[in-house]
């Protein structure tokens, strides 16, 4: 479910792995050799389980702990019994250009999830961005969209500007927390299109390792109907986010 919302999001961190029963971690760690197999791309880092979620007036905190990408993946396709399933934190940034579309991307056929539609983002990162024994999810968001797309937050010629407006909590079977920036683009469609595609040919030429194949430009106001179009599979929360676009909710001036 995504909730849309002016609160920052914070984290309060507990600097111990996730324990879980040596039965499941067989299991988990059994399914994981079995994927490498298939695809030698993946790697099994490091990945931030919530145990608890709080509201203040002006904050939403998230406690977490560590696990592990191979028990994030195994509960994605198989599903983990609440206590001990992966409640994992990520971060990313929504786009909207200058010229009215919002931005999906397709990801690339060497990840986990080929032709997946999803924003730019990824999980948390303890060498990257911890500030002060605490995650930076602005940080993360960053650092995620520029090796996705190439694009920088604080860069007014790229971003005009950007603020935490939406956060994927769990719904059913998806036990995702998601902290998404809205981030309004200095570019045009077409100029963001030919940015993109010169930086995927870039990392073709470089072997750089590619998230996104493609993106997809949703023209707001019926951007839910131009998605249901595609036959790709959708992050569940894409299709709630444009909802909330589409009617033109706006937090910020």
């Amino acid at each position: 479910m995504v909730i849309h919302t002016k609160k920052q999001v914070i984290t309060k961190t507990i600097h111990k792995k996730m324990d879980l029963p040596q039965s499941l971690r067989k299991e988990i760690d059994e399914f994981w050799n079995e994927q490498v197999a298939k695809n030698p791309n993946l790697f099994n880092g490091e990945v931030w389980n919530v145990t608890n979620m709080e509201e203040t007036d002006d904050n939403i905190i998230l406690t977490i702990e560590q696990t592990d990408y191979a028990h994030y993946l195994y509960d994605e396709r198989h599903g983990i019994d609440e206590k001990y399933a992966c409640h994992n934190i990520a971060a990313g940034t929504y786009i909207v250009t200058k010229d009215g579309y919002g931005v999906v991307g397709e990801l690339d056929d060497t990840t986990s999830y080929p032709k997946v539609l999803q924003v730019s983002g990824g999980g948390i990162d303890e060498k990257e961005d911890l500030v002060n024994g605490e995650f930076d999810l602005i940080k993360t968001a960053k650092r995620e969209l520029k090796e996705e797309l190439n694009l920088e937050l604080d860069n007014k010629e790229q971003i005009e500007k950007y603020n935490f407006e939406y956060i994927e909590v769990p719904e059913g079977k998806r036990h995702s927390y998601c902290v998404i920036l809205k981030a309004y683009s200095s570019f045009t469609k077409d100029q963001l299109e030919e940015h993109f595609n010169k930086y995927y040919k870039y990392l073709e030429e470089t072997t750089g390792e590619k998230e996104f194949k493609k993106l997809y430009f949703l023209k707001l106001g019926k951007a839910v109907e131009e998605l249901d179009k595609l036959d790709n599979p959708k992050r569940l929360y894409v299709r709630q986010l444009l909802e909330i676009e589409d009617k033109g909710e706006i937090l910020y001036e």
